[in-house]
């Protein structure tokens, strides 16, 4: 795939140190953008959608940038405090309290897409009992907001559990645990695979605004591909900062009656993310 326009600039991110107002980094930006552009058009002209659906990734992460040059500045330097991070458990903590602020919730979750069953494993969160953790510890179904934005990936909002037909196995929970309404975000690699989903929580009926999933969502572009890197070379160790963690699937099987209302959506793990 021809990425060569993206690979210049999604490596260390040259820009994040530079002022937010100079015309030379809005210039190469704006270039960036055009020629990743134009280079999806070729892909996808050519049969390669896959290429093509990659590479307007990059172009919305140049674009982001070219908006919001100062919370990309404060998100790149969030992320870079990730990266000496080597336990999952830990690192994902430190994602969902990010996210949390930037969602404006008082509690959410981490969780890991399991590479064999494809389901979704709680690794770390933040304010729920164990009543709620075991409901959703091992989580295959179509209904819940982890598990449509895992199927989609992409970013997903209920607004009312209440009012949403497709959450109704999941209210009495909901309704224990107190919460009315839930954001989900996947989590995906540098290639766009989904790797998990963070979501957040709310006591009431709530929706976002269209700017803060966004930069939730670029937010979790970057924490993704520090958690993949992290995933591959160690297991999930079931500690988290700020947060508390459950071990991946094999810890909590016992649980898995409860949480999983239908059979793991295989496509999940190799989901193309949406830009």
């Amino acid at each position: 795939m021809a990425t060569s326009e993206a690979d210049r600039w999604f490596g260390d991110y040259p820009w994040q140190d530079a002022s937010s107002t100079s015309w030379t980094v809005h210039a190469v930006l704006e270039d960036t953008e055009a020629a990743l552009r134009k280079s999806a058009g070729r892909l996808r002209s050519s049969g390669q959608e896959d290429g093509a659906r990659q590479v307007e990734r990059f172009a919305a992460w140049v674009r982001f940038d070219l908006e919001e040059p100062l919370v990309a500045q404060q998100l790149y330097r969030a992320v870079a405090r990730l990266r000496p991070i080597r336990q999952p458990g830990l690192l994902a903590g430190q994602v969902l309290g990010k996210v949390m602020s930037l969602a404006r919730a008082d509690r959410g979750n981490v969780q890991l897409v399991d590479p064999q069953s494809g389901a979704l494993t709680i690794i770390a969160q933040h304010g729920f009992d164990e009543k709620f953790l075991d409901h959703f510890a091992v989580v295959a179904d179509r209904g819940s907001a982890c598990g449509r934005a895992a199927r989609r990936n992409a970013q997903l909002v209920i607004t009312d559990v209440v009012a949403d037909r497709g959450f109704e196995p999941h209210r009495e929970i909901a309704a224990s645990s107190g919460f009315r309404a839930v954001q989900s975000t996947p989590l995906a690699d540098r290639e766009g695979r989904l790797i998990g989903v963070v979501s957040t929580h709310y006591a009431r009926p709530y929706a976002l605004s269209a700017r803060a999933m966004r930069i939730i969502k670029r937010y979790a572009d970057l924490a993704g591909q520090v958690l993949a890197a992290s995933s591959s070379a160690a297991p999930p160790d079931g500690t988290s900062t700020g947060s508390s963690a459950r071990p991946a699937a094999p810890a909590v099987t016992g649980a898995q009656r409860s949480s999983s209302t239908g059979s793991p959506t295989a496509t999940w793990p190799g989901s193309t993310a949406e830009p």
